[in-house]
């Protein structure tokens, strides 16, 4: 039996808590200090990359000094290993409360990651970038403090070469957490890596699962590189519509569509959460981690003090009144939950009269899978003529209010279709004020759908004229002229020949014992067939 380690240099072991192949961890009692401290042991039989990796480990972490990175305070070689003696933090990683919770809430979550991000964006300004942020490399003492532990395979960004640690084509990594650019040349990734793993962390931490598989299969990597796994609000449904937008832009596939840096999601976190920019978060964490899930929640006012606050209200509540009946009741109460859509469309006039022309739009859920349809997401579009221009007619939708999250809109004018893609946020989100202003047109997501030319083809008519009384025909006898443009022309081969689809044309009928009759046809620009059956009233009928 091997005999217990009772001391490492200057350090006293209280107990040794793993043990592997090519070193150990253990507690230890620090001499000056009087705290507990980590130390992890690296035997000198390891390669030496990974004993090149240890030491720059503990160089890189004794450069960082942020409440949020876990402190290093010591490195030596002592016989055949080496040594890094770190910050002891007394609590549970976050792997082990996510395996003891099944999952979070989303505010806890939030606040996790805030700190996480905190610690992150620290690294990131002083060109380290993590390359492995998973919940095992988490810790969160019982006190609520959040910490970033391991930065073994950190990297000092631009500080490489390709002969040292990490060479040209190499992967580093857990790949479950590792960005799509990640498998293909771990050397070469930037800080953007770390803001896709932040997403899958936070994933992770509302739903118990991960967003993809462990196993490192082609068939895996193939689907974290196009984006496809399940959205969190069907794994979990309770999870909030901040937090699913929050995963949704740090999981992008593409590293210039997740967010540049890291103090974007510190301040989306706060806006959501009400926090100050630079508030410590450990007080409502400490909470969570003793049981008391809803601490922190406002109290109701009882006694004089609500009586005092309803008289209060009452200017309040007639502004309620009246968004609710403009249809803003979801963002007037609801505003960490709902946004707006403003959707417009511009018709080109082409010589045709407004009247002829609808213009209607269908939403539907952008799930990157089914794309359901939005329930009740039709959209009817009426004629602005205030905001009519020279060469287009402004056609507006009234003002959706829609959940928050990424949506489709399908645009239809006559023959012609435009997609749109967007996201809407939150009106809490949008507003950079406490206050928060229903129905003012910067908080709503604004989609605007253009058609700007008509695929016209070639268009043939026929004319079926007739007595209406008797049926009898009235064959050439009957003069027929077509308003083209600002004038009459008389029908002929030439003119027959002209006419296109997706026009409106005016058609007359003209005979000396029959009322003139006219016919305004907007021809929608897939019909290239048009039948007029006319029948002329007798100018002697009653």
């Amino acid at each position: 039996m091997a005999k217990a380690v009772e001391s490492i240099g200057k350090y006293r072991v209280y107990k040794q808590l793993a043990q592997g192949g090519m070193g150990a961890v253990y507690t230890a009692q620090h001499p000056t200090l009087d705290r507990t401290v980590i130390i992890k042991k690296l035997t000198m039989r390891g390669s030496a990359d990974i004993r090149e990796r240890f030491r720059r480990e503990a160089q890189i972490m004794m450069d960082l000094r942020n409440d949020a990175i876990v402190d290093v305070y010591d490195h030596f070689r002592e016989g055949s290993s080496y040594y890094i003696v770190l910050e002891y933090v007394d609590g549970v990683s976050l792997e082990t409360l996510i395996q003891k919770r099944r999952y979070l809430p989303s505010a806890v979550a939030l606040l996790i990651v805030r700190e996480v991000c905190r610690g992150l964006a620290y690294a990131h300004e002083r060109g380290v970038v993590h390359r492995d942020i998973k919940p095992a490399n988490i810790l969160i003492s019982n006190e609520g403090e959040v910490k970033l532990v391991d930065f073994g395979i950190a990297t000092i960004h631009g500080g490489e070469t390709p002969s040292e640690l990490t060479r040209e084509g190499m992967t580093l990594g857990t790949p479950s957490y590792m960005a799509p650019e990640q498998f293909h040349n771990t050397r070469a990734v930037d800080h953007r890596a770390d803001i896709y793993s932040v997403g899958v962390v936070l994933y992770e931490m509302v739903t118990g699962k991960r967003p993809y598989p462990s196993s490192f299969s082609a068939e895996v990597v193939a689907k974290i590189q196009k984006g496809r796994y399940l959205r969190p609000r069907r794994v979990n449904p309770q999870v909030s519509p901040c937090a699913a937008r929050l995963i949704r832009r740090l999981l992008k596939p593409r590293p210039e569509r997740r967010f540049t840096d890291l103090e974007q999601v510190i301040r989306r976190i706060n806006r959501h959460l009400r926090l100050k920019p630079h508030g410590r978060t450990t007080a409502q964490i400490k909470r969570y981690l003793a049981g008391e899930e809803s601490a922190g929640r406002v109290q109701r006012s009882k006694g004089l003090v609500a009586v005092f606050a309803l008289m209060c209200a009452l200017p309040v509540l007639i502004g309620v009144a009246w968004g609710v009946g403009k249809g803003y009741h979801q963002e007037l109460f609801m505003p960490g939950e709902y946004g707006a859509l403003d959707a417009t469309a511009r018709v080109r006039k082409l010589g045709r009269d407004v009247r002829d022309i609808r213009v209607t739009g269908h939403l539907f859920v952008d799930d990157n899978d089914s794309i359901p349809a939005f329930p009740n997401g039709r959209l009817e579009f009426a004629h602005v003529p205030e905001l009519d221009t020279q060469q287009f007619y402004i056609f507006r939708a009234p003002r959706q209010q829609l959940p928050a999250g990424a949506y489709r809109l399908k645009v239809e004018s006559g023959g012609s279709v435009s997609w749109h893609s967007f996201e809407v946020l939150t009106l809490r989100e949008r507003s950079d004020t406490p206050l928060v202003i229903p129905g003012r047109p910067e908080n709503a997501e604004r989609v605007t759908a253009e058609f700007l030319e008509l695929n016209e083809l070639p268009l043939v008519v026929n004319f079926d004229i007739h007595d209406r009384e008797t049926g009898a025909r009235l064959g050439n006898a009957v003069e027929i002229s077509v308003r083209v443009g600002n004038r009459w022309r008389v029908w002929d081969k030439e003119l027959a020949a002209e006419l296109r689809s997706g026009n409106t044309y005016r058609f007359r009928f003209d005979h000396p014992d029959y009322r003139p009759q006219e016919f305004s046809l907007a021809i929608d620009p897939e019909q290239t067939r048009l039948l007029l059956n006319v029948g002329l009233a007798s100018r002697t009928a009653q």
